[in-house]
């Protein structure tokens, strides 16, 4: 199992104006040196997919949130 470690957060927001905590993590090197992967994720734990630098996509529900 790969362990990660929090590097960033994004607060963002809806359209409807909800807020979001988007969390970013990188993937810690255990033995030997991979490729970093960061993966995003909400605090309630939603996947999410970013978009550019002002935006991400939640995958479940297909919401776009922006950076606020």
């Amino acid at each position: 199992m790969a362990n990660y470690i929090e590097t960033q957060r994004f607060h963002c927001s809806n359209a409807a104006g909800r807020d979001y905590i988007v969390i970013e993590q990188a993937r810690a090197p255990r033995f030997e040196p991979n490729p970093r992967v960061v993966d995003y994720v909400t605090e309630d734990g939603d996947v999410a997919e970013r978009l550019d630098d002002q935006s991400f996509l939640l995958l479940i529900s297909n919401e776009i949130i922006r950076v606020s």
